[in-house]
């Protein structure tokens, strides 16, 4: 599973960078029965409110850099066209696209201008070709020497000659998730709920699958960097389960890819929802109490 890469990359760490949730017994039976209807009523009542939401509290806990934006305006910015951490998993990639054009659409709406990501593209190439390409496709490791030089410079490039304020990086990472044996059989991670996708209409599902093992899901991390340097905020939002269940697959059944993924709006809006929240504010989110 890919983690969001955190490096502070702030003004004095510029210089060094070539150095980051009674009842009482005695009341009469009367009140018994009027007690426990009402709390009938009020668990049924929850009951729904929990199977009508779509969301809970494993949301991401974000960070936001409330002190810089409220010093300074963030309104133009751009989204890289690379991560912040490793590449994405070669099944995740083809999608980055589709992912990004939500998040283009929820940053407009919250108000910021999407500027064109050419200058920065070029400063990233020019950076690889001086430092050195920040990823290593054989150990599957991340140079945090090269990595660090290579943002610095493309970030820099945009305050030197735009007035673009910060650059937004959009990582499409891998979580391990589990339905488990609760009657709901929903998944839940990085804010979201997912039941299972089954292979096949109208197939039975064996009662000795192991619903308690491990699946992959896609959730979508968000970095955003102020052209000086400074983080200004982070969190992750779930996406979707990237497996279905073949009931005809091993016996008791089993988990295979999904031919396609993101084909519900609902789903990615949501995601993307939790990933930009607060930076973007999304309606009814659970906050902790």
């Amino acid at each position: 599973m890919n983690q969001p890469t955190s490096i502070h990359l702030d003004k004095n760490q510029a210089t060094t960078l070539w150095t980051r949730f009674n009842t009482p017994l005695s009341r009469s039976r009367n009140k018994q029965t009027i007690c426990r209807r009402l709390t009938m009523l009020l668990a049924s009542a929850l009951l729904c409110a929990c199977e009508t939401t779509s969301f809970n509290d494993t949301a991401y806990p974000y960070v936001i850099n409330s002190e810089k934006m409220a010093t300074q305006a963030v309104d133009k910015i751009i989204i890289a066209h690379v991560n912040f951490g490793g590449p994405s998993k070669h099944y995740l990639r083809d999608y980055e696209k589709t992912i990004d054009k939500e998040v283009k659409a929820q940053l407009e709406s919250g108000g910021y201008t999407i500027a064109s990501n050419a200058l920065f593209r070029k400063a990233w190439r020019d950076a690889v070709r001086k430092y050195g390409e920040p990823f290593n496709p054989v150990t599957s490791q991340i140079n945090p020497r090269a990595f660090k030089r290579v943002v610095y410079t493309a970030i820099n490039t945009l305050k030197e000659q735009t007035d673009i304020k910060a650059v937004v990086f959009t990582d499409l990472i891998e979580r391990q998730i589990a339905f488990g044996h609760h009657i709901n059989r929903s998944a839940k991670w990085d804010g979201v709920s997912r039941k299972p996708k089954i292979k096949g209409a109208g197939t039975g599902i064996s009662q000795g699958f192991d619903w308690s093992q491990t699946v992959p899901a896609a959730s979508l991390s968000v970095t955003i960097y102020h052209v000086d340097g400074q983080r200004l905020f982070q969190s992750i939002g779930g996406l979707e389960v990237t497996r279905q269940l073949d009931p005809n697959k091993g016996g008791n059944g089993r988990f295979v890819r999904r031919d396609k993924l993101f084909t519900s709006h609902s789903n990615v809006r949501q995601g993307v929802n939790f990933a930009l929240h607060p930076f973007v504010p999304m309606k009814g989110y659970p906050e902790k109490k």
